[in-house]
């Protein structure tokens, strides 16, 4: 039976530094490499050698550390330096990381902030520069996200105590981002060698769906599930779903229960505070496929995606305009349904004026719809298409950016009224068809 390393002890020429504590799958240590380097060392409990599924493990590291280092993920994922099977007391898998420092991980700067908060009565994010900060932050960790899900990883167990942020005055950004506590990370094109043995980890107020639903695998559409939860902690100063019963925390997310919440500071420009709040909750989606990309939310946080949506947006609503703006299948469905935050819903069947007095059954934000803001028909193509009034006191806004002329909708879009340029959203309804 393998024992546990302590300070001092040495192995394959590796000397333990200190010991960080035992984990659920490995114990954690520092160390010095044969090479005099500080790195991360793990000693695994999980699997053990005896365990049927050990062997394929083993490779599949193998694999996720070569998809690293020779990725663009190799810039944000922590690397791996060295592993191999060794005795101590018994058979062991030990691994090598490099050693991350010069900076803090996400949880710990959400601990410090809050601490100031208690202290100074004011938010962390009212503070111009800690919300300039954030929103750094944001766009960095979905740049990292991003390259991870280009070389087919998904991290599967993000939360801001595995997001470690680097100050680099030296790269535009300011920040170094490392992901780290990847050693149960998957491999997207191949399954994981303890599927059917054992669960899919995450960790408790940051578990997707799928992580939570008897059958299903995690992916990347489960990273940004989890990163929608992390950004609205950044930019909206909550967790939509925290909660010390994990049971009520899976009701929650599981039943769509989040509302799209403001920004507590303005985006820069080009960027619109409307566009991030709907993306942020797109990521909150129980359903993966409605879901933004990782690359999406990058260009939502950047505003790059802001006039080719303006411009496209007032286009005529032909299948190329559809093709430029990558957006998924236009809905043909009989049935047009728009379900508010709550779960109220409206259907709709045929062409169909959405007015103040229509609108009130799904809530008090009805009042800033117009008296005609826009309409809902189809067009010869049977596609569902969303065309505004004319003179309206309030922009109709699809996605959060405003309409101009008639487009043709896809489950999963958001209608809403309001102001693009300053970020005012009021009463934003999911489309769905069916």
């Amino acid at each position: 039976m393998a024992k546990k390393l302590k300070v001092g002890d040495v192995i394959r020429d590796y000397r333990i530094t200190k010991v960080f504590g035992p984990g659920m799958m490995a114990i954690s240590y520092g160390a010095v490499s044969p090479s005099g380097e500080l790195v991360f060392f793990k000693q695994y409990k999980s699997p053990a050698p005896t365990v049927v599924w050990y062997n394929s493990f083993v490779a599949y590291q193998r694999e996720l550390s070569s998809r690293v280092k020779n990725g663009k993920a190799a810039r944000f994922a922590v690397a791996q330096l060295d592993a191999f099977e060794e005795i101590w007391g018994g058979p062991c898998y030990f691994q090598a990381f490099e050693f991350v420092k010069n900076g803090d991980d996400l949880q710990k700067i959400f601990d410090v902030e809050a601490d100031e908060h208690r202290k100074s009565k004011v938010a962390p994010t009212q503070n111009s520069a800690v919300w300039s900060r954030h929103v750094t932050w944001a766009k960095v960790l979905m740049a990292g996200i991003e390259a991870l899900h280009q070389s087919n990883i998904a991290h599967a167990d993000l939360k801001p105590a595995n997001i470690y942020l680097i100050r680099d005055p030296t790269i535009k950004a300011g920040y170094q981002l490392k992901l780290i506590d990847m050693d149960f990370s998957l491999l997207t094109d191949h399954r994981a060698p303890w599927h059917g043995h054992q669960g899919y980890i995450g960790s408790d107020n940051y578990r997707s769906p799928e992580h939570l639903t008897r059958r299903q695998v995690p992916d990347a559409r489960s990273d940004i599930f989890t990163c929608g939860l992390i950004l609205s902690e950044l930019l909206t100063g909550r967790h939509p779903y925290w909660s010390d019963d994990q049971g009520e925390y899976a009701k929650m997310a599981l039943g769509d229960q989040a509302k799209p919440l403001p920004l507590v500071g303005t985006m820069p420009l080009p960027a619109q505070n409307s566009s991030v709040s709907l993306a942020i909750h797109r990521c909150l989606s129980s359903d993966p496929t409605l879901r933004p990309t990782a690359s999406e939310l990058r260009a939502v946080l950047s505003g790059s995606d802001s006039n080719r949506e303006r411009s496209e947006i007032s286009m005529d609503p032909s299948p190329t305009a559809s093709d430029r703006r990558k957006r998924r299948e236009p809905i043909t469905a009989d049935l047009l349904q728009l379900q508010n935050a709550e779960g109220g819903s409206l259907r709709i069947g045929v062409r169909t004026e959405l007015t103040r007095s229509l609108m009130q059954q799904l809530g008090p934000e009805a009042q800033f719809w117009d008296t005609k803001q826009c309409i809902l028909d189809r067009n010869s193509q049977g596609q569902w298409v969303l065309t505004p009034q004319e003179r309206t006191v309030n922009e109709t806004l699809l996605n959060g950016a405003a309409v101009t002329g008639p487009v043709v909708l896809s489950d999963g879009d958001s209608i809403a009224v309001g102001r693009a340029a300053k970020g005012v959203l009021k009463m934003p309804l999911l489309v769905r068809g069916g």
